[in-house]
């Protein structure tokens, strides 16, 4: 049939009905072995999802382009008017969908089928694995933070003559007779300045995971630490100073408990490269 030419708009609705049957059976069979290939090369769910939803939109379009306004003009005998541009699609939405986590390490954990399962339903025969063969899916999993009380033993050493006796070192200490390490110090210093975490609310936290401790032991760290960084803070102050053009600013640093003006003021000294901050009392230092 010419649908060009053919102007029995009877004919033309017969045939655009059976068109559109015939298109949405060879729809659903393109969906269904799009599917099945996605499973066969180890696609996941989210995969398969995404693809599918973008070939049942594409059809819908096509649907529309066919069998939507065009031919019910053909039907009415509108004759051949051009058909209108199918909508372009939407942007996807912000927020929605599966994001790459490029840094996270990956680890691969195989499921396999309990022995009783090992059974064809169809003959009832053994089954084996298929080499190679997945059906493959993503879960971000939280690894629990827990915290180990190490020993340290410093092996002795000693000389046959009996006028030398020599123990191995250590680990390095915040200071002398340190109960917690290096690393611990730090985490507690990134969890204050980095995630605005309070020492109250890091107790917390560290009880439910097994630590007993008190917010003047972070405190301790938090100092000690400080005392260490002293050197490279004031170094890169004295840098900031050394450029050719900086740049100053100041804000008003209120003291708890009390209710008269603050006359301390927290200053940020700025190089294209680096900035520094001081807290002094007053504006004219």
């Amino acid at each position: 049939m010419n649908f060009e030419t053919e102007n029995d708009p009877d004919i033309l609705r017969q045939a655009a009905l059976l068109l559109e049957r015939e298109n949405q059976r060879l729809a659903k069979e393109i969906i269904k072995l799009t599917a099945e290939l996605i499973a066969l090369k180890g696609g996941d769910s989210e995969q398969m999802k995404l693809r599918i939803a973008a070939l049942e939109q594409q059809i819908a379009q096509k649907n529309r382009l066919l069998f939507g306004k065009t031919s019910e003009r053909r039907a009415n005998g509108e004759g051949g008017a051009p058909p209108e541009p199918p909508e372009p699609p939407k942007p996807p939405q912000k927020g929605h969908g599966p994001k790459a986590q490029l840094s996270l390490p990956i680890e691969e954990v195989v499921h396999k089928l309990d022995e009783a399962d090992k059974v064809c339903k169809s003959c009832g025969g053994a089954l084996v694995e298929w080499e190679g063969q997945f059906e493959t899916s993503e879960e971000i999993d939280p690894v629990p933070r827990r915290f180990v009380l190490k020993k340290h033993k410093r092996q002795k050493y000693r000389c046959g003559c009996g006028g030398c006796i020599e123990t191995a070192s250590g680990p390095e200490k915040l200071f002398e007779g340190a109960r917690y390490s290096i690393e611990f110090a730090a985490e507690v210093g990134v969890d204050k300045y980095g995630d605005h975490a309070p020492l109250e609310r890091q107790v917390r936290k560290m009880r439910r995971e097994g630590l007993l401790v008190e917010s003047q032991t972070l405190w301790d760290q938090l100092e000690r630490a400080a005392r260490l960084l002293a050197p490279g803070y004031e170094a890169l102050f004295q840098y900031v100073l050394s450029r050719g053009v900086i740049g100053a600013d100041e804000t008003r640093w209120p003291l708890l408990g009390k209710n008269e003006p603050s006359r301390w003021h927290a200053w940020s000294v700025v190089a294209p490269d680096a900035v520094a901050y001081r807290i002094l009392e007053g504006r004219s230092n």
